[in-house]
């Protein structure tokens, strides 16, 4: 198949995925396919066949003709429904992303509890992101000291999943979970940390396979509540 049907597949994909709430590992886990194909699938460097296509259709709930070809309608439902029209409910996940020197995480990301906020609140914090799109996760390590602490709550914006702009995102690289600073510079992709007992460190452009963002982190919460973009 070509380049554009791959981005295409890759362009529904994210949009089913990013409207359930569902990581890579949350689709690898739910239809047994491993995660370095759905790695592939999500970045458009591969097309699921006959019975991985049937898999994943069936797992995120649409058509499968309308999932590699874009023909017939999706069915894809949210995973979240408010549970009263005044409030507002993100997701807290059971995984933590490396603000130190890289920390292997489990494939599997599973749901811990729900944190509610008033929907006049949510407006004002969030910027009028959908719940849907909003994930809470803890950091790991002191590499991001001075922004957050390890052991912070982040809410992280997942329908983000692509470079917007520096700022601080989550993202795999290689099989590693990071919480860090990203600024391109011409085709390098650098990922600082705001702690300088850390050095810096480069993604080259035939390293861009390996990196994948998860989201832009939008806030960060130990005792006090800090705005990151």
């Amino acid at each position: 198949m070509n380049e554009t049907i791959n981005n295409k597949f890759k362009d529904r994909l994210h949009s089913v995925m990013i409207e359930k709430g569902l990581w890579m590992g949350d689709v690898s886990k739910g239809t047994g396919i491993n995660y370095e194909m759905i790695r592939r699938y999500a970045q458009g460097t591969a097309i699921p066949r006959n019975s991985n296509l049937d898999k994943i259709s069936k797992f995120l709930n649409v058509d499968k003709s309308w999932l590699l070809f874009g023909t017939g309608d999706s069915k894809a439902k949210e995973t979240i429904t408010n549970k009263n029209e005044n409030s507002f409910y993100i997701e807290v996940l059971d995984i933590t992303a490396s603000a130190g020197a890289g920390y292997l995480n489990s494939d599997v990301m599973e749901v811990i509890k729900l944190v509610e906020y008033d929907s006049e609140q949510a407006k004002t914090l969030f910027k009028g992101v959908n719940a849907n799109n909003l994930k809470v996760i803890n950091v790991s390590g002191d590499s991001m000291q001075g922004t957050f602490e390890s052991g912070d709550a982040i809410y992280v914006d997942v329908s983000r999943r692509s470079f917007e702009g520096d700022g601080i995102y989550v993202f795999t690289f290689g099989r590693n979970l990071y919480v860090k600073r990203l600024q391109v510079i011409k085709n390098i992709i650098r990922v600082k940390s705001d702690n300088k007992l850390y050095d810096s460190w480069e993604i080259h452009e035939d390293e861009f396979d390996q990196l994948y963002i998860h989201g832009k982190v939008m806030l960060s919460q130990s005792m006090l509540l800090r705005k990151h973009g």
